[in-house]
């Protein structure tokens, strides 16, 4: 193995921060021992490593009134979380949870840590109901039933007396209802109680109880932040950007609200003085994106609020502000070398104009000391489709750097963090606009100079991977390679073989089976597979809940009937990606070795 790319892959990554007590705060390290739970001692820089298992944590949260840890955590791919608390004196975690087809998905613990509040789809498949449990008794209680699929607890969304629970109910990206539930009388009401298509999000209590703040996208292109008040039962609109607001955190005294902005890409944060009504001119973080897919958290105490931030060049890191000293300072040592520094590259935004003239971003990385000029380009999509390319570190983009590769990393239409109508702009009928948008995008690539015409890949994860095998079919001639990792195939048998629950959700972005089916074949790989030409490598996980490993299987069976070269890496104890520190050391090695043999 490259021992170059075998450092990148085990790079120390640390995120996902949650206060464990006044100066103790826990989080997730992936390393080169895995993916597992540690612990920090702010006061005396002690770290405990607390789990050992090497799998992916799906949530992470803590009680400080006990230092009582609880986290989520899956086996082998297949997204069926169970639920476990580990005591702060404790070796081993216990097990709260242990139905192996069923998933959870966490509420929250109430404040005399005896009862945990979820979601799951014990009763039916398809549908998720909301549960407590006694912790004493391990007695559980059915406390909402539903007949819909998504009920999805908001993370922080137990209230801070334990009463009452907030959910989204996901049926689409602009259509994601945020439900209330009373845990005590067993009622539940919409918040706004309205029957508007809109996209209420990422609620954040005030510990007093009286209300809590939101993001909205009813009222323009972007999520912008409200307030909703309890006792009123009414909402009001308090503060907008111009991009989306995407994570809120309320500070333990509800003086300060942090706000997560998404400019472009990149995180801006705001901290408002609820008291005062203005805005902290504090000091800012490094340029980068802040707890992407997490929230900042304040300390139970004092005004000190722990991030994650990444870059290009930063491999995801703890960082804290504290607004009583006005200092900010790195929590994660700097495992990179000096060397390796110099190595890595930061992306450049840059623009172009697809087929129909609409404006799309993408980032391009360039080899440090190289011109953008004649080089081998890796095109690397995004998943989703609702889904935003960010300017965080990636391991193997930037192995592929050292390598002599340049990479351009667009955000096609449907994606998010443009607006809501860039969003649905390849909906149902105009999915195929997107793969135009890759060809402009190589087009342009070429017309500047940046890239080698007979040295162009495409790759994807997930959604991406459905770009680059669409892209492979409907574009043959612009590709030396492509790479496919869990990627639909056939949009079809993809909706009539995907989890039960995510059916609805997903067809509200791709179409209907009932309505669509002819449409969705014929804007799949599948419709154009004779037409497929350059060398293909497809990765998949056995247990895939979201794109079955039969899409995979369709894939390259068809390809192998037509003599068209294919590698499978089909892993028997992955799920929707290759998570395990095992797989990723024998994959992307493959993966580098394969767009080497074909483009360099």
């Amino acid at each position: 193995m490259d021992e170059k790319l075998k450092r990148y892959l085990t790079l120390a990554t640390e995120s996902n921060p949650v206060w464990l007590a006044h100066d103790q705060i826990a989080y997730i390290r992936r390393d080169d021992s895995g993916t597992n739970i540690w612990q920090l001692n702010l006061q005396t820089g002690e770290r405990t490593k607390r789990t050992s298992r090497d799998t992916r944590v799906w949530a992470i949260a803590a009680l400080p009134s006990t230092g009582d840890l609880f986290y989520a955590l899956d086996e082998n791919g297949h997204e069926c979380e169970q639920f476990y608390r580990l005591k702060p004196a404790a070796a081993e975690a216990e097990r709260l949870t242990d139905v192996p087809d069923v998933r959870h998905f966490w509420g929250g613990v109430t404040p005399d840590g005896q009862t945990i509040a979820y979601a799951c789809n014990r009763r039916t498949p398809e549908t998720f109901d909301i549960w407590t449990k006694d912790l004493a008794s391990g007695d559980e209680t059915l406390v909402a039933e539903h007949s819909d699929n998504y009920n999805w607890p908001a993370t922080g969304g137990l209230s801070p007396d334990g009463r009452y629970l907030l959910y989204n109910k996901l049926r689409g990206e602009s259509d994601n209802a945020l439900w209330l539930t009373d845990l005590e009388a067993k009622k539940s009401w919409r918040v706004p109680a309205d029957d508007r298509i809109s996209a209420e999000t990422g609620p954040a209590w005030r510990h007093d109880g009286q209300g809590f703040y939101l993001l909205t996208d009813r009222d323009g292109e972007f999520n912008s932040v409200c307030y909703y008040d309890m006792a009123s039962k009414t909402m009001e609109s308090v503060f907008r950007y111009g991009w989306d607001a995407a994570s809120l955190a309320v500070s333990a005294d509800d003086r300060y609200l942090a706000v997560l902005v998404n400019e472009d890409g990149y995180t801006a944060l705001h901290i408002h003085d609820l008291v005062s009504g203005g805005e902290v001119n504090t000091i800012k973080p490094p340029r980068g994106v802040l707890s992407d897919y997490q929230h900042a958290v304040w300390s139970p105490e004092g005004h000190r609020l722990a991030f994650t931030l990444t870059s290009g060049t930063r491999p995801e890191a703890l960082w804290l502000l504290d607004l009583d000293t006005d200092d900010m300072r790195r929590l994660s040592r700097d495992e990179v070398t000096v060397s390796e520094r110099a190595a890595f590259v930061e992306p450049i935004l840059c623009r172009f104009a697809s087929f129909d003239g609409l404006e799309v971003p993408y980032w391009l990385y360039v080899p440090a000391g190289k011109e953008a000029n004649a080089l081998p380009v890796v095109v690397d999509i995004h998943g989703g489709p609702e889904g935003q390319e960010m300017p965080s570190f990636n391991a193997f983009i930037q192995y592929l750097l050292g390598e002599g590769f340049a990479v351009a990393a667009p955000n096609v239409r449907g994606s998010t963090g443009y607006g809501k109508t860039y969003t649905h702009l390849d909906d149902v009928e105009k999915r195929l606009d997107s793969i135009r948008d890759i060809e402009s995008l190589v087009a342009h690539l070429i017309e500047t100079g940046t890239a080698d015409a007979d040295r162009i890949a495409v790759t994807g994860v997930s959604y991406g991977g459905f770009m680059t095998l669409s892209c492979a079919a409907r574009l043959p001639d612009l590709w030396a390679c492509a790479i496919a990792t869990v990627g639909m195939y056939n949009l079809v048998t993809f909706l009539e073989n995907t989890a039960e629950y995510r059916r609805a959700h997903r067809e509200s972005e791709y179409g209907s089976l009932e309505r669509d089916r002819e449409l969705l074949r014929q804007v799949s790989p599948v419709a154009k597979i004779d037409q497929i030409v350059c060398p293909m490598m497809i990765v998949q996980g056995k247990n895939d809940p979201r794109v079955p490993v039969t899409e995979a299987e369709q894939a390259v069976e068809a390809l192998r009937d037509r003599n068209r070269e294919v590698a499978y890496l089909c892993y028997e104890d992955e799920g929707h990606g290759i998570a395990k520190l095992k797989n990723r050391l024998d994959c992307y090695p493959k993966m580098a070795d394969f767009l080497k043999k074909h483009l360099l």
